[in-house]
């Protein structure tokens, strides 16, 4: 169980990094930051597809290492996908970004945490109870 903990919380470390490093990435090769225009922070269209872009990449990288670390049990990785869109909601909260980004955000970080369990071949069944023998099997 805290090999299941450890995982996930390295995977979203992990994630957030990914994601924040698409984000910083593309704003420096598109010179594309958000526009402060009149006290109000606006973002281009290309800035938000950029931060969905980010946050399915960094849904993706968090729950492939939590997949890995956590062998291969495919909860953890809905579970850092999940922590992915609690990132992102956060996010959304915070500043104020186009409403068309709440359900992109969803569907980018539920994409990259079912991709990362499908291309891993996780399983629901917890793999420790299936590694266990009896005495005398």
């Amino acid at each position: 169980m805290l090999r299941s903990l450890l995982s996930v919380i390295v995977a979203v470390i992990i994630g957030l990094t990914t994601a924040k490093f698409i984000e910083g990435a593309g704003v420096a090769l598109f010179d594309d930051s958000a526009r402060l225009s009149d006290n109000e922070e606006t973002a281009s269209l290309s800035y938000n597809l950029l931060l969905a872009l980010g946050w399915f990449a960094g849904s993706f990288a968090a729950s492939s290492t939590a997949l890995v670390l956590g062998k291969r049990w495919a909860p953890l990785g809905y579970l850092a996908g999940a922590s992915m869109f609690f990132a992102a909601v956060m996010t959304l909260m915070s500043f104020s970004l186009s409403w068309f980004l709440w359900p992109i955000s969803a569907l980018a970080t539920g994409v990259g945490a079912f991709a990362a369990v499908k291309l891993i071949k996780a399983q629901m069944a917890y793999p420790g109870a299936t590694d266990q023998r009896d005495l005398f099997r």
